[in-house]
């Protein structure tokens, strides 16, 4: 596994940004991001297994993931695909399924940039309001979003069987 570490900045009162590294070409990045059939393998916030997904990463599409996240239970999380360039950009808007906070959705942007063989994914958050934001942030997802990306190493490598 290499060095890289998911990075967090908060570049507006609204927004997270992530960024990770990955010692692949960014088509395989993307792939791995993007296509709901990998995501069984990586996705689970290092705490659980992602149970089903589903979408494509075309335009309108909807997208939808369920975690099994052991004792706390089980998770559901959806949107709908708003922008889609191959190898290049996902836009998604992002529904947490907890009837607290349902009605606070947020825009998932990821882009995909390569050099050197290395892909840089960086995903930028955005909310509504800056306590939808440090709701968002405090809720654990630090911890789940590094374990999970993690894992989508791991799975590029090879190294990940489930």
């Amino acid at each position: 596994m290499s060095n890289h570490k998911l990075e967090f900045t908060f570049p507006s009162d609204t927004e997270i940004l992530m960024t990770r590294k990955f010692d692949f070409p960014k088509d395989r990045v993307y792939e791995a991001f993007a296509d709901h059939e990998t995501h069984r393998h990586w996705l689970g916030c290092g705490m659980g297994t992602c149970l089903e997904s589903y979408g494509k990463p075309e335009v309108g599409e909807p997208w939808s993931f369920k975690m099994d996240m052991g004792e706390m239970g089980q998770f559901h999380c959806f949107g709908q695909c708003l922008e889609a360039v191959p190898n290049e950009k996902f836009v998604r808007t992002f529904v947490y399924n907890v009837p607290e906070i349902r009605e606070q959705a947020s825009v998932e942007a990821a882009t995909f940039s390569e050099e050197n063989g290395t892909t840089t994914l960086q995903i930028r958050v955005r909310h509504l309001t800056k306590e939808n934001r440090d709701g968002h942030f405090n809720s654990g997802m630090e911890q789940g979003a590094v374990a999970s990306y993690d894992s989508l190493e791991k799975f590029l490598e090879g190294s990940l069987v489930n």
